[in-house]
């Protein structure tokens, strides 16, 4: 059999054009319908072990020490009925980061909370390995002296997200 180029190239582009007139009308929102997906993976969640990734400040900033976060956002979590353990297969890691202060007058520093599931692969369902399925992050900017206090603010609208969203698939009974 032979394969003559121009026409699977054109059945390839008839199909994607397919694709682009179909897709509006069963896609609706194509981002509220990602959203859901990950809020949906956060059903069912048995147990949450915090993860904090804060490499060393940047040296003229304020800095916030990873025991503490990792405290303060298991608590958090804890207070509003999340299970929040060890060794479990589900991580919530947080990742914070400062930036050298610009003439000693403002820092620049990220904050990101991401949810580490174990995930299998739909082409080989036998590879399991970790995917994010929920991700929220900041940027912000502040005096040194006040990064601690606005970091930390940051931080806790996002785990506020975070544990709204695992809320709205979890309900308390």
């Amino acid at each position: 059999m032979r394969v003559h180029p121009f026409l699977s190239g054109l059945r390839l582009a008839l199909g994607l054009l397919a694709l682009l007139v179909v897709a509006p009308a069963w896609a609706g929102d194509p981002v509220a319908e990602y959203e859901a997906i990950k809020r949906a993976s956060l059903k069912g969640i048995e147990s949450l072990e915090v993860l904090v990734v804060a490499p060393h400040a940047a040296s003229g900033c304020g800095q916030v020490s990873r025991e503490q976060v990792q405290t303060e956002v298991e608590a958090r979590l804890r207070q509003a009925g999340l299970p929040v353990g060890l060794g479990g297969a589900t991580h919530l890691v947080i990742s914070l980061a400062s930036v050298e202060p610009l003439k000693e007058r403002l820092c620049g520093f990220v904050v990101s909370v991401a949810l580490q599931q174990v995930v299998l692969l739909v082409r080989d369902t036998r590879i399991a390995t970790f995917g994010m399925t929920w991700h929220r992050g900041g940027l912000g900017i502040a005096a040194p002296a006040r990064i601690p206090e606005d970091l930390r603010g940051m931080l806790a609208a996002i785990v506020d997200e975070f544990i709204a969203a695992y809320l709205e698939q979890n309900p308390r009974p």
